[in-house]
């Protein structure tokens, strides 16, 4: 089939050369189209590698035709969309001149995946531009929608496939593919073309072209894009590096002149961040001005675009400067605060996000002048939780900053608790909204994280509240966030639980966690809670009370699905296990519970066991293995003293006996731990690997793969493979991007935990070495090979 398609395609690639061509008598429309539908299959096909020894002979002939009839359609493009408002109907329009020009670009970019294709290229890259980045500019009709409504800028700017804007889009992408793929030619080309742009754009604007401030804003784009994915020390280097000055130039004067263009204004603003780093280290005795004209710009009177770009420059650049009476200045002198909280109160949407992280940043920067406005910042922060909190993304913002704010100064935590926790209160009584009350616990759990011990005013009366609202609740969302309060309660004020008579409540919450009629996702936590009980209060409860626990642990176990809400209820027996083994036991043989067929019951102990021999190779959370292998270790043991429960079959006569069921598990776990134990090994060796072979930019040649200089030791990486990542904590901070904030609640919870730092592997070994000789041949063998593994690896 390969061969007849190989044959016909020299005589199909003619046919659509021919198409790109046209004949006399056609209309501009029917070229145009012809053109388009010509481009666009063959765009298709030249992702085929097969194919392309056959169409390397032929593109030729179809770009030329292609070109010159997009060089025919630019000044009537120019003149019907760019400089006049179509009102969209360019980007809506099927098969018409910008959908050929946006095709024409995809084709190119298609080229460039392939060393052959790519060939066809080379020489090309300047014309090639100065063809296709015109059209690039601005339209008529995208300017009114950005002015609009910001939120399409921002996501134009986030790079988030909006609708419309396909003719830019495509050549943002082609500028940076060119860049990828022959970096020398199209460095030189690109940056040639966007000095030309500019300098065209700044004369023309003086000269009083009221349409030439769109070849600056292109030509700032194009710069920017380029730059970005340079280093400092590569951007001095770069064929960019004539021109760096005088855009940082152009841009600080445009930031600072308010009769600029507000799309060419925001322009400025929006280069000068996404190239933060390369302005601080070569222009920065420019900060204090350009935070300054970012301030000017985002008061009431300046256009919402201009607003949204000052207010993303405002925060990069407030980072860079510890100037500390400057900063001040500008945030109350200046307005940034009243300014930034008259945006964030109209906004929504990108616009909503943005200014909540801009917040966040100032919050972060500038503690100490942010308390003098805590009140107004409460009230705002109030307003904006209480219009989004059916927002999910937008309650997170609110509670990173509120998080942010209160691990800042002591003084703002007293400021929220003051401004917020009415509100809360209110929405914790019985009968609130399920979303309101979900969206409440969560507000009032990042409160708690940081809040004066012990626990006064609204903060403790909220207590009881909550404890009303879960035991009546059977809703998931609000019962997985107050388990986190409930935990932040226990671990801050654990005197003040016991004082107030709060255990026995916080125990009756936890047997309604466990009741068999609410879904997995809604006790989804009730493990880590009740282990932190266990551990806090254990020695408080009484016998009966932990006989129950087991009981109600047990049932749960028997209806949950969710592997995690299966590995943390083992966690707690196993914890059990660990604190009183024959009391468990006891206690477990002497139950009958009902068997999940209905037809009958069942001891305990067995029916617990049964569940566990299956699900314990889905326990792979580091403290989880840790608590439920050792526990398995104890178990084992105790067989070997216990006759009786050494032989017991818990799967019917015809099943091993539970010695040897506990021996095969615990070699499992061993094996376990030696396989991860490779694979970081091995992953660490591989980004030794990558490290050494990692080139210099001045040594990249143009024809890189198509993975554009990824390593592809990594890229090729499946999620499956990056086996617990937790237990390298540095690691795992690298790879989530953990900035030595506030951790996640049950994260904390179990690095906290003794167990967390047991050596599993070790102990499993030495337990195992142990053991006599099983009989089972090839039990046997297994366990000398993880034992060798193991000892190998700890020897060496």
């Amino acid at each position: 089939a390969l061969e007849a398609v190989l044959s016909a395609l020299p005589t199909w690639l003619t046919v659509h050369a021919a198409l790109c061509t046209g004949v006399d008598g056609w209309s501009d429309r029917d070229r145009v189209e012809c053109a388009f539908t010509a481009v666009r299959t063959i765009t298709t096909i030249s992702r085929f590698r097969s194919l392309w020894p056959v169409m390397a002979d032929a593109l030729e002939a179809v770009l030329r035709p292609t070109c010159l009839l997009v060089q025919q359609i630019d000044p009537g493009y120019a003149e019907a969309v760019i400089h006049a408002d179509d009102g969209g109907s360019s980007e809506e329009e099927d098969n018409g001149p910008a959908q050929l020009v946006a095709q024409l670009m995809e084709l190119i970019q298609a080229m460039l995946l392939g060393p052959q294709l790519r060939a066809l290229l080379k020489g090309r890259a300047r014309s090639l531009l100065q063809l296709l980045v015109p059209f690039m500019r601005v339209t008529e009709a995208q300017a009114r929608a950005w002015r609009e409504d910001p939120n399409e800028f921002l996501a134009q700017e986030e790079d988030d496939r909006v609708r419309g804007c396909a003719v830019r889009l495509s050549g943002e992408y082609l500028v940076g593919e060119l860049l990828g793929h022959m970096k020398r030619e199209a460095g030189k080309a690109i940056a040639g073309l966007a000095a030309e742009l500019l300098e065209r754009g700044e004369t023309e604007r003086a000269a009083g072209d009221t349409k030439a401030w769109k070849l600056t804003e292109l030509a700032l784009l194009i710069f920017g894009i380029s730059a970005s994915d340079l280093d400092v020390k590569s951007l001095k280097r770069s064929d960019l590096a004539s021109l760096v000055p005088v855009a940082f130039s152009t841009c600080g004067r445009l930031c600072g002149d308010s009769g600029v263009p507000d799309l060419l204004r925001a322009r400025a603003f929006a280069v000068l961040r996404r190239l933060g780093d390369a302005v601080c280290a070569m222009s920065p005795s420019d900060l204090p001005a350009l935070l300054d004209a970012a301030a000017c710009a985002l008061t009431l009177n300046e256009p919402m675009v201009v607003r949204v770009s000052a207010c993303r420059a405002f925060c990069r650049f407030l980072t860079a400067v510890s100037d500390k009476a400057l900063r001040d200045r500008l945030l109350v002198e200046r307005g940034v605060l009243a300014s930034l909280g008259s945006l964030m109160r109209g906004a929504d949407e990108e616009l909503l996000h943005l200014t909540l992280e801009s917040l966040c940043v100032i919050v972060r920067q500038c503690p100490d002048t942010i308390v003098t406005v805590a009140s107004s910042l409460a009230s705002l922060i109030l307003e904006i939780w209480l219009r989004s909190r059916s927002d999910p993304l937008v309650g997170l913002q609110v509670l990173d900053l509120v998080s942010c704010a209160t691990a800042a100064n002591p003084q703002l935590q007293l400021a929220l608790e003051a401004g917020l926790l009415p509100a809360v209160l209110q929405d914790l009584q019985l009968g609130s909204d399920p979303h309101a009350a979900s969206s409440a616990v969560q507000l009032y759990g990042v409160l708690l994280k940081r809040a004066a011990v012990p626990l006064a005013g609204l903060l403790w009366q909220c207590v009881e509240p909550l404890i009303a609202l879960i035991m009546k609740s059977e809703e998931s969302g609000f019962l997985e966030n107050a388990c986190d309060s409930l935990i932040c309660l226990v671990q801050r004020a654990p005197t003040q639980v016991t004082d107030a008579g709060l255990l026995v409540p916080m125990l009756q919450c936890v047997e309604h966690l466990l009741g068999p009629g609410l879904d997995d996702n809604a006790c989804l936590f009730v493990g880590p809670f009740t282990t932190l009980l266990l551990s806090q209060f254990g020695k408080l409860l009484p016998a009966q009370v932990v006989t129950g626990l087991l009981r109600a642990l047990v049932l749960r176990l028997s209806h949950a699905k969710l592997p995690y809400l299966k590995q943390e209820l083992f966690v707690v027996v196993a914890r059990l296990m660990h604190e009183d083994l024959a009391g468990v036991l006891g206690a477990l043989a002497a139950m009958q519970l009902p068997r999940k067929d209905g037809t009958g019951d069942r001891n305990g102990l067995e029916f617990l066991l049964s569940m566990w021999m299956v699900d314990a190779e889905q326990i792979r959370a580091r403290r989880a293995r840790n608590v439920t292998v050792s526990a398995l270790c104890r178990l084992h043991e105790r067989c070997g003293a216990d006759q009786q429960l050494g032989s017991l079959q818990v799967d019917g006569i015809s099943s091993p006996t539970l010695s040897e069921r506990l021996l095969a598990l615990i070699l499992a776990a061993l094996e376990f731990e030696n396989e991860r134990c490779r694979k970081h090994q091995a992953s660490l060796q591989s980004a030794d690997l990558d490290d050494s072979e990692e080139d210099d930019d001045e040594d990249d040649d143009d024809d890189g793969d198509a993975l554009g200089g990824a390593s592809k030791s990594r890229t090729a990486q499946l999620l499956s493979e990056l086996v617990d990542l937790e237990d390298d904590d540095d690691d795992l901070d690298e790879l989530l991007g953990a900035g030595g904030g506030e951790g996640d609640t049950y994260q904390d919870l179990e690095r906290s935990d003794p167990f967390h730092s047991m050596d599993l592997r070790r102990t499993a070994g030495e337990y195992l070495a142990r053991q006599p000789q099983p009989h089972n041949g090839d039990l046997a063998r297994k366990l000398a090979a993880a034992l060798a593994e193991a000892n190998g690896s700890a020897t060496a």
